[in-house]
């Protein structure tokens, strides 16, 4: 499940190319998948993120080290879009003195894909998703966004599922 890091964060850029950036749903999965608009990067990007040097533009490359499971992608884009409402439910209790109208959009969304990701894929690992969302704060947003993304997905994972987030 450790290979999954690539496809958090394009989903992630998804669903903020979406939330922000007001692109519409397929448009943003389309451009993704073809590298183009904002997803247009190129080779020269590698070298300024450690994070992950293979971006999903070089899949045609024959030397990248795996294609990007685009289906996974998608599962948590339109996963993340369709449950929204009861993943913020869940999620609110753990928030402690925070609302979702005071986060920052990134650390919004990584709460909302991750919280799908644990309540809804039963094959996910929890350890690795976790680990994923707070790699992503602390890269795209801050020290301080990973440690409380850290906390409430904690939380989250160690809760019981609302009834009505049993099934995908």
């Amino acid at each position: 499940m450790a290979a999954e890091r690539r496809e958090h964060r394009v989903a992630l850029e998804i669903l903020y190319a979406i939330d922000v950036g007001k692109t519409p749903l397929e448009d943003a999965l389309r451009q993704a998948r073809e590298n183009v608009g904002v997803f247009n990067r190129g080779d020269d990007a590698a070298s300024e993120d450690p994070y992950e040097p293979q971006y999903p533009a070089i899949n045609e490359r024959s030397d990248a080290p795996r294609a990007t499971d685009w289906q996974l992608v998608e599962t948590l884009v339109r996963g993340t879009l369709g449950h929204k409402a009861a993943l913020q439910a869940e999620l609110t209790p753990f928030l402690r003195r925070w609302s979702f109208e005071r986060l920052s959009g990134i650390d919004r969304l990584i709460l909302e894909m991750s919280a799908y990701e644990l309540r809804y894929r039963a094959q996910a690992d929890t350890l690795a998703t976790i680990n994923h969302a707070v790699e992503l704060a602390r890269r795209l947003s801050t020290a301080q966004s990973g440690q409380f993304v850290n906390a409430v997905l904690d939380a989250l994972a160690k809760s019981p599922a609302s009834p009505t987030n049993t099934t995908p």
